[in-house]
């Protein structure tokens, strides 16, 4: 009875053990003789995808090659960059990612956010005029007949020292004529070695809470590099709230201040993207 038992318990494994020899077999035969190449990663490309007055948006493009006669899979890739040893920034790409035909190259994106406030004890360390030295590191890994390999990738670059723009609503003006218009002023403090191109600003001029007139400008100048610069808007005023909110100000209403609720929307400086490639 008992040896019946063993019988047929090595018949129902045998199988198994043997597909799981014979794959053991296969890779050992194609890495001795030369028949498995290593898939590689490289860095393509840095892109600026967004920049505001909170955080930096970036896009590390990858260009992931399969240099073998077969299929095999990339399973997961994680990413990150560090500086003086200490990340910053990481992130992963979601599963499942690709699946790589014979001699296939595909292109994998990895997005990744700088926040000025994680940035600030790196700008604090560095000196004026310097630039924060950083690594991308990622490692992807591979899957090939239940195996999993992994390849890694270290690339550097350069970072300006980036600190955090601000914008501030400074004053309201009216100017009078045929027509009249109201000229608005704000601030905008780049702190940064680069100048700050400006692509938009939109929003609406309040009087004591209520809309008076409503912007929408796109021809706006860049701030430069180490200043802060005023930012004016000129808006015709001869709409009906216009006319009210500006004769209650001048009237003496002055405690009820103008105020803006709107945005101010930043372009990709085309400096961090330099920096950011480096050299190999």
């Amino acid at each position: 009875m008992t040896t019946a038992r063993r019988h047929r318990a090595g018949r129902s494994i045998g199988p198994a053990r043997t597909w799981a020899g014979t794959a053991l077999a296969m890779i050992l035969s194609a890495a001795a003789g030369g028949c498995f190449k290593r898939p590689t990663v490289s860095l393509q490309d840095v892109t600026v995808e967004g920049i505001d007055f909170s955080k930096i948006d970036l896009a590390f493009d990858l260009k992931v090659h399969n240099p073998n006669n077969f299929q095999i899979s990339l399973s997961s890739l994680t990413y990150g960059m560090a500086s003086a040893g200490a990340d910053f920034a990481r992130g992963a790409v979601a599963q499942p990612i690709a699946m790589l035909s014979a001699n296939e190259t595909t292109a994998i994106r990895a997005p990744v956010t700088l926040n000025y406030a994680e940035l600030l004890p790196l700008v604090q360390r560095a000196r004026a005029g310097e630039a924060i030295p950083y690594q991308f590191r990622s490692e992807a890994r591979f899957s090939f007949l239940g195996m999993k390999i992994p390849v890694r990738l270290n690339r550097k670059g350069q970072i300006p020292l980036l600190r955090r723009p601000s914008w501030h609503f400074r004053n309201v003006r009216l100017i009078k004529g045929q027509p009249s218009w109201l000229e608005m002023t704000f601030e905008v403090d780049n702190p940064n070695t680069f100048d700050l191109p400006l692509a938009r600003l939109h929003g609406a001029l309040t009087f004591a809470g209520q809309p008076v007139v409503r912007i929408d400008e796109s021809e706006l100048s860049p701030i430069p590099a180490g200043q802060a610069a005023p930012l004016t808007v000129r808006v015709r005023a001869d709409g009906p709230g216009v006319a009210k909110a500006v004769t209650k100000a001048f009237l003496g209403e002055r405690s009820r201040r103008f105020a803006f609720e709107g945005a101010l929307r930043l372009k990709a400086p085309p400096t961090l993207r330099k920096m950011l490639l480096g050299r190999p």
